[in-house]
């Protein structure tokens, strides 16, 4: 980032990023508090009406306002051109491109990221060890006795001072803290005990959902089996010991911890149950043919069943899920997915991935199906209602095929 200007003297202050004697970090802090926190105070409404230093510790204190900052960053470059540069003065807008303080993009977003979260531990952790206990004064006549040589003053007995609850978790998560969207996730890392981000260690950076971490964070959630947390397992944890199906309580404890209900409307969020039931009763021979694909995560193959009945439909996930002779399809489903880039672990992108690769795999299946668009046409169409009745037809919706 580009030399700061200088700037008037302020009051006492918070802390701010990691002291550090590291020149480079010291261009990147002062960058942030003047030239760079300059711009978000002219684009960000919150900001317009602050002082510098006040705006800093703004964003630096609200993982809320930081994202927005960082996104801002992120969808319009053009306005950090002048400030974010390297060493000839060239605007820097890729993560693997060096500052002109010698460091890249990405190492002074994990410094800000790493800051940001600490300040949040301190409020949040270490609120009580802000009221220390009233010191015990000695009584007068004791004082007067150890003035006059008389009494020997008492002994202070000093005891190395514990690191507190915040700075034990910043030491441990410090170095898994590295990326723009792990900023809205900071207030879900705090309640987190040092010990279980430890022994998750770089298996955090994998937890992108805040459902996810507060499953991860609660009481008992451990296995005591030396088995890694269930949604960090491969999904042969979610299969029948000796049977390539699916054990329904298992599934149903997946769907709950990652909060899958988020893919019904919230008129149908009851229906969660029944859809855990009807992918549990899926066709082994198809969970056999999407194992290769999918059975490296739990929490992918999950994703990927609930979004295929809840954009099928109950009857069409049925017939192409649970039902023999659906291997072939299931397989030809598999080689799409597999020519299909790997969704990180966030719902919202498995979610955009496994609709595309059924919505192009299952013919006449639209995004969002309707369960009820043969009813409506024969409704709009009274002479072939009485054709059909005459018939004798089915009410079952139209089969739908896999293309090959």
């Amino acid at each position: 980032m580009s030399e700061p200007r200088t700037a008037k003297a302020t009051t006492a202050r918070k802390p701010r990023l990691q002291a550090s004697t590291d020149p480079g970090i010291e261009a990147v802090r002062g960058a942030l508090e003047s030239s760079v926190i300059d711009v978000f105070r002219r684009e960000i409404a919150e900001l317009r009406a602050l002082p510098r230093p006040a705006a800093y510790d703004a964003v630096m204190n609200d993982p809320r306002l930081l994202d927005q900052c960082l996104r801002l960053f992120r969808a319009r470059p053009d306005l950090f051109r002048e400030t974010v540069t390297d060493g000839e003065r060239r605007p820097v807008t890729a993560d693997n491109q060096v500052l002109s303080c010698g460091r890249t993009l990405a190492e002074a977003v994990a410094l800000v990221v790493r800051a940001s979260a600490r300040r949040y531990f301190r409020a949040r952790l270490d609120f009580r060890s802000r009221f220390k206990p009233p010191v015990v004064k000695t009584p007068l006549l004791k004082r007067l006795a150890i003035a006059l040589h008389l009494a020997s003053p008492p002994v202070v007995k000093r005891t190395p001072k514990a690191p507190s609850r915040a700075e034990a978790l910043y030491q441990a998560i410090r170095d898994h803290l590295q990326f723009d969207w792990q900023v809205l996730l900071i207030p879900h890392y705090a309640p987190m005990a040092p010990a279980l981000v430890a022994h998750l260690g770089p298996r955090l950076l994998e937890i992108r959902e805040a459902a996810e971490l507060q499953a991860l964070a609660a009481p008992g959630a451990a296995p005591r089996d030396g088995r890694p947390p269930l949604l960090l397992d491969d999904t042969k944890r979610l299969l029948v010991p000796g049977r390539d199906t699916i054990d329904a309580e298992i599934l149903w404890r997946v769907v709950q911890q990652m909060d899958l209900a988020r893919l019904f409307p919230k008129t149908e969020v009851n229906r969660i149950r029944r859809a855990v039931a009807q992918v549990s009763a899926a066709d082994a021979e198809v969970v056999r043919a999407l194992l290769p694909v999918l059975g490296g995560d739990i929490r992918r193959f999950a994703a990927f069943m609930m979004v295929a009945y809840t954009m099928l439909g109950e009857q069409r996930f049925k017939q192409s899920f649970c039902h023999d002779g659906q291997v072939y399809a299931a397989q030809k489903l598999a080689e799409r997915l597999a020519a299909m880039p790997v969704p990180p672990p966030s719902l919202e992108e498995m979610r955009k991935v496994y609709e595309s690769a059924l919505g192009s795999a299952y013919v006449g299946v639209e995004t969002t199906p309707s369960e009820n668009l043969g009813a409506d046409l024969v409704k709009s169409r009274p002479v072939l209602a009485r054709a059909l009745e005459a018939l004798g037809a089915s009410k079952a919706p139209p089969p739908v095929s896999i293309s090959g």
